[in-house]
C-alpha cells in the first residue's frame, strides 16, 4: 500500500515550492504542527546572522557627515541569495563637542557597494551550532572607514530608517546618552525589505564635527533567492 503522508518535517531546509503546487504541511521535530513567526523561523533553521562594531569598552569611531561613499557597516549580498535586514542599532558614546550625530540604514537593490577599506567581518549565525554561513562581503569600519561605491539612483536605493541623536554639542548630563533609543531599524516595527542577487545593506553612523565613539549591531536573514522569488 502506497504511503500518503500528510505531514513532513522541515527543520534545516526550506525547499522552494512553485505556485499552485501541493505539498505536505510542516511539523517540527517534536511532531507538532505549529505556526512560527517567519523571522523566528529564520533563526531556528540557521538563516539569520549578526554583525557588530565595537566590543566591550572598545567602541569604534563614527564617520564624518553621512555620505553614500563613506560608511560604517556594510553587507554585500551574493548572487543567487536573498537578504532581509532585521535590525540595525547604533549606540553613541559621550562626545560633548560633536554635532549633528545621526545614523541611517539603507539598501541598494541593484549593486554591490563595497569598494575598499574597513575590516572583514564573519557574520555570526544566530543559531548556536552554526548550520550555515553568510554568503557575500561583510565589513565594519576601521581607521578611515569603509569606502563604498556611489549608490544607485532612487528608486533602487532605499533609505529604510534614520535616527537623529543630537543636533548641537551638549554638556554631559545625567542619563545622557544612556537614555537614547539606539534602535535605528527593526523588522518588528517597520516594513520588510528583501534584496536579491548583487545588492547591499549599508549602515551609516556619522557626525558633522568630531568623531563619536560608538557601538553598532546589524542583523539580517539570508536564504536562497528561489525561496522568496
Amino acid at each position: 500500500m502506497a504511503r500518503e503522508d500528510v505531514h513532513i518535517v522541515r527543520h534545516t531546509a526550506l525547499p522552494p515550492i512553485p505556485d499552485a503546487v501541493q505539498s505536505q504541511s510542516v511539523l517540527n521535530r517534536m511532531g507538532m504542527q505549529i505556526v512560527v513567526d517567519f523571522f523566528d523561523q529564520m533563526v531556528l533553521i540557521g538563516f539569520a546572522y549578526h554583525m557588530q562594531a565595537g566590543t566591550e569598552d572598545a567602541g569604534i569611531n563614527s564617520t564624518n557627515v553621512i555620505d553614500d561613499v563613506l560608511v560604517w557597516m556594510l553587507a554585500d549580498n551574493a548572487v543567487g541569495k536573498a537578504m532581509i535586514p532585521l535590525l540595525y542599532e547604533c549606540t553613541p558614546g559621550v562626545i560633548a563637542t560633536a554635532t549633528l550625530v545621526m545614523a541611517m540604514l539603507e539598501v541598494d537593490k541593484s549593486k554591490l557597494r563595497y569598494s575598499s577599506g574597513g575590516t572583514t567581518y564573519v557574520p555570526a549565525n544566530l543559531r548556536g551550532d552554526d548550520p550555515n554561513g553568510a554568503n557575500g562581503t561583510f565589513k565594519i569600519i576601521s581607521g578611515a572607514g569603509i569606502v563604498a561605491l556611489a549608490k544607485t539612483a532612487v528608486p533602487d536605493s532605499v533609505e529604510l530608517a534614520r535616527k537623529d541623536f543630537i543636533e548641537n554639542a551638549l554638556t554631559d548630563t545625567l542619563g545622557y546618552p544612556g537614555a537614547w533609543d539606539t534602535e535605528v531599524y527593526s523588522i518588528r516595527r517597520k516594513a520588510m525589505c528583501i534584496i536579491t542577487d548583487a545588492s547591499s545593506i549599508v549602515g551609516h553612523f556619522g557626525a558633522a564635527s568630531f568623531d563619536v565613539v560608538g557601538y553598532g549591531v546589524l542583523q539580517f536573514a539570508q536564504l536562497d533567492k528561489a525561496q522568496v522569488t
